[in-house]
């Protein structure tokens, strides 16, 4: 756009010589063409860039680490003129990583309903956001340009693969000692009936007894439902140590989830961080809250004595060994 603008003050400047030794009629009408062109241009182009609107999604929402993804970045224009070309700044990072990339794309000709894709980096877990920093549109001659509403932040979830149980040291022999214990299924504990309330998981809800009653009725356990199993996160180091971490950490609840024990996730990031998974979307939104916060590049404080889950079996998941009860 730099070059185009120069070319074009070139030309009203040779336009303007022309003029001043040459009074004749080829001279006036190179100067007003020089002048007008640009002005028709604007006038032209106007109207589509003032009308233009750009979003951004990401496709998929969650992925596995490794698979491909996309940015798709969508175009509307209410009316049927086209836009001769934008100037994006787009912003990928990585939240859990702090990897930030910029870049700047330049558009040809876009029309309501059409768009662009760019390749999602979902070589690392982590969230991973894409941002317009600055949106702008050209008019026909790419001399102007204006400035283009900004899309919404757009994310997705790149969550780690799941791993051979034996792969996790003491994985095996936390589950083999659940099961003699029968601290997996079916526990044992007391619990009461209740109705169901919004935000309740299906693992309460006590289908047989919901079916005769017509309605759903939900299994509290007394003192609230505890958790099982302490699992305990070292989550620092570079982008690799992360994801084998993270792959621990996820074939290790996917496994608890299995035998339906109910466990507790701890992490430090200067703050001891912690959240219950009951059920599939719980470790979901477990794993998000983990994704989503800058990891710390070495070992944060030691996790605190963990009082309150006095008696409660623990696995301590690390680039290393785990340290299993």
């Amino acid at each position: 756009m730099a070059l185009r603008r120069v070319v074009s003050a070139a030309a009203l400047l040779a336009a303007l010589a022309l003029q001043i030794f040459y009074d004749g009629y080829l001279a006036r009408f190179v100067l007003a063409w020089t002048v007008a062109l640009p002005l028709l241009s604007l006038v032209l182009s106007l109207p589509g860039a003032l009308g233009l609107r750009l979003g951004l999604r990401s496709s998929p929402a969650i992925l596995e680490r490794g698979e491909e993804g996309a940015w798709r970045l969508w175009v509307k224009n209410p009316l049927p003129l086209p836009v001769a070309g934008t100037v994006l700044d787009l912003e990928f990072q990585n939240r859990l990583t702090g990897e930030s990339v910029r870049e700047r794309v330049r558009t040809a000709a876009l029309r309501g309903g059409l768009g662009r894709t760019f390749p999602m980096a979902s070589g690392h877990c982590g969230v991973l956001t894409c941002r317009l920093v600055r949106a702008r549109s050209l008019d026909l001659l790419g001399i102007f340009s204006f400035p283009v509403r900004r899309a919404e932040e757009t994310a997705a979830l790149v969550l780690p693969g799941e791993l051979p149980r034996q792969e996790v040291p003491g994985l095996p022999r936390l589950l083999a000692a659940l099961a003699g214990s029968g601290n997996g299924k079916g526990g044992g504990e007391d619990y009461e009936l209740r109705e169901y309330r919004p935000g309740d998981g299906l693992r309460t809800i006590h289908w047989k007894l919901s079916s005769k009653r017509d309605e759903l009725v939900v299994r509290e356990t007394l003192g609230g439902e505890k958790a099982r199993v302490v699992v305990t996160v070292e989550l620092f180091g570079d982008a690799a140590r992360l994801d084998r971490v993270l792959e621990r950490l996820w074939t290790t609840s996917l496994a608890l989830l299995a035998a339906q024990v109910p466990h507790r996730v701890l992490w430090t990031d200067g703050d001891v961080q912690e959240a219950q998974v009951t059920c599939r979307e719980e470790l979901l939104a477990c794993m998000e809250r983990l994704l989503s916060r800058p990891a710390p590049a070495g070992p944060p404080p030691e996790m605190p004595e963990l009082t309150h889950l006095s008696g409660v079996p623990r696995l301590h998941i690390a680039a290393g060994e785990e340290r299993a009860p």
